[in-house]
């Protein structure tokens, strides 16, 4: 279960069970956490949870959102990591999960994945499709037409950051789309992604925004 403890110093306050799939976090009386000090906007930022995930994202608030002493937009939240609001200071713990060698790539503000160009000019080398387990998408609209990218990291972004955003990531041997950001929702083979996400198969057809993507794997 994962919690937000509210610290003066370094002691204890308060805690908060995160239970829900939102959490809101401002001095409106509303607010899931209300922080009544006006150093905290009303609406000032929230708590998400996506697939297994909590990423925490400010809302314009005046006096911005500091995640582990750095300003942020939106990030993904690890256990131990100090956010701090106004003059609060909140400590984001989830119980202990057993490593993996991803572990590492989640620590990394996500950012908007650039595709990576695939050379068809030199026939001796393999193509992607190639190469047992590899996953990439190929882009059949948008911006990146043409283009090919390899699922070679933890997480994939679709979209732009701080605009409509979905994410691709490895779970259980598998590849999961989900929606991250803004008010576009993505589908796949013509159905919507649902909260939870899809887990992706050779062939699906993506599409999000002005975007269309297929998703293939290697044999």
């Amino acid at each position: 279960m994962e919690k937000l403890v509210v610290l003066n110093n370094n002691d204890t306050l308060e805690e908060f069970p995160l239970e829900q799939r939102r959490v809101e976090l401002g001095r409106d009386p509303t607010s899931d956490l209300c922080l009544g000090d006006q150093s905290v906007s009303r609406h000032h930022a929230s708590l998400v949870r996506i697939y297994t995930e909590y990423y925490l994202e400010d809302h314009r608030s005046t006096n911005g959102t500091r995640l582990n002493g750095h300003d942020i937009k939106k990030h993904m939240l690890k256990n131990g990591d100090v956010i701090e609001i106004g003059k609060y200071r909140l400590k984001f713990q989830k119980q202990q999960e057993k490593s993996d060698e991803n572990d590492l790539d989640k620590t990394v503000v996500i950012q908007a994945s650039v595709p990576q160009r695939v050379s068809r000019e030199k026939p001796a080398k393999k193509p992607l499709t190639s190469k047992p387990g590899l996953a990439f998408v190929h882009y059949l609209a948008g911006p990146e037409k043409d283009q090919e990218a390899k699922l070679n990291r933890a997480f994939f972004t679709i979209g732009e950051t701080g605009g409509d955003l979905a994410l691709i990531t490895k779970r259980h041997q598998g590849y999961y789309l989900l929606k991250l950001g803004g008010h576009t929702i993505p589908s796949v083979n013509g159905k919507s992604v649902r909260a939870g996400g899809v887990e992706l198969t050779h062939g699906d057809q993506i599409v999000f925004g002005e975007r269309q993507l297929e998703f293939l794997t290697g044999s």
